[in-house]
């Protein structure tokens, strides 16, 4: 199967993707994580670089992982879960959208294993036409992780990343020599910073803070993303 002139195995896109949530001809910045649960962050810093990369036309597509290949352990809340919390934190928000796909097949699969980003990019882009733009975002700390993404060079034939600056490179000069620790290219991955902001490692604290009997509502959430916790006793001890 070819996908954006690119060669890919015959499997990548079987079972068929799930609907495509943008318009076919829209440019596209694709964001996939665990959003475990989504945090403000993971709205607001998105919707500036959709903006900055894409303009007007742009459309943010957010990518629940049914499981991170890179994290020992899956999602705490369930997939259902995780996206409705996203539908709740984006709702309102204009050209931006919910693509359930990577959990679609993990449910479709009688061994679904890790969600891997090729199959994913090449799924989208199978659906959208060939000079459409297709982008995708990650943070720095997956940035310096990149080499060990399956199929990484593809991943590059197939979109171009834009990175927002993580922890624990918060900064440009930090991204920059931390880069040359982990034997990539700065100049490469510099050049994709989008500055619009720091995105906050906030899941992690927040379950966390949830565990030992903070309210959502004291916490860095969407108002309608801490109630919905709240009345399912998400994230409890």
């Amino acid at each position: 199967m070819r996908v954006r002139g690119h060669d890919m195995p015959d499997d990548v896109l079987s079972p068929p993707p799930s609907v495509w949530p943008a318009p076919p001809d829209a440019p596209v910045l694709l964001f996939g994580g665990t959003f475990d649960p989504p945090h403000r962050g993971h709205v607001q810093l998105p919707v500036r670089a959709r903006d900055a990369l894409l303009g007007d036309a742009g459309w943010l597509v957010y990518v629940p992982a049914a499981r991170n290949p890179l994290k020992a352990r899956g999602p705490v809340a369930s997939d259902a879960d995780r996206v409705e919390m996203l539908r709740l934190a984006t709702a309102g928000v204009p050209r931006c959208a919910v693509w359930t796909d990577e959990i679609d097949r993990a449910a479709g699969s009688a061994r679904p294993g890790p969600s891997y980003w090729v199959d994913t990019l090449a799924r989208a882009a199978s659906l959208i036409g060939d000079d459409t733009p297709l982008r995708f975002l990650i943070g720095a700390d997956q940035a310096l992780a990149f080499g060990r993404w399956r199929a990484h060079e593809t991943i590059l034939a197939l979109a171009e990343p834009a990175v927002l600056l993580r922890e624990p490179a918060t900064d440009r000069e930090t991204f920059r020599r931390l880069l040359q620790q982990a034997g990539q290219d700065p100049a490469a991955w510099l050049g994709r910073v989008v500055d619009v902001g720091v995105l906050p490692s906030a899941s992690t604290s927040i379950r966390g803070a949830l565990a030992s009997g903070a309210r959502p509502c004291d916490l860095d959430l969407p108002r309608p993303v801490a109630d919905y916790i709240e009345a399912n006793g998400l994230y409890r001890a």
